[in-house]
């Protein structure tokens, strides 16, 4: 789950974290999207792929401008 304070960090999924670009300053479980949102300042330029440092585990996240839903629909993959 996506929580504030968790460390942004620049490098393909599956790798070790690399440069940290960010901080999720908010997170929550979206039920229309069936997925974990996040509200994160990250670096100008971030890449679309990120990760996350859940529990010292990288986790995989993608870089998208909000808002995520509107009138019910999801306006994010």
């Amino acid at each position: 789950m996506l929580r504030n304070h968790q460390p942004v960090f620049a490098g393909p999924p599956g790798k070790s974290p690399g440069l940290k670009i960010g901080e999720i300053t908010s997170g929550t479980f979206s039920p229309t999207l069936n997925r974990a949102i996040a509200l994160a300042r990250v670096q100008r330029g971030a890449p679309a792929r990120v990760l996350v440092e859940i529990r010292g585990q990288p986790h995989a996240a993608r870089v998208v401008k909000p808002p995520f839903v509107r009138n019910g629909k999801a306006l994010i993959e």
